[in-house]
């Protein structure tokens, strides 16, 4: 299943896709633009702090995954 971040933005959530997000800037305290491939910006409502703890969660998600997957490819037992 493909990941999604949800952004608040100024006329609801947005849903965006982790793998897809390139930069994050931050323009004011509670507001920032998150930078995705192809050039799309998503102007959100909300710490760029924030976001970026999501997304770094969401990598931690992912390795912790792969890690597993990989461990019982090779028979053992997961952490």
């Amino acid at each position: 299943m493909i990941p999604f971040l949800v952004v608040k933005t100024r006329t609801g959530p947005s849903y965006i896709r982790a793998d897809r997000v390139i930069a994050i800037h931050s323009s004011e305290p509670n507001e920032c633009v998150v930078l995705l491939t192809d050039g799309v910006t998503i102007p959100a409502l909300e710490p760029a702090e924030d976001i970026v703890a999501r997304l770094e969660a969401e990598a931690r998600e992912q390795d912790d995954a792969q890690l597993i997957k990989e461990n019982s490819n090779h028979g053992h037992a997961p952490r």
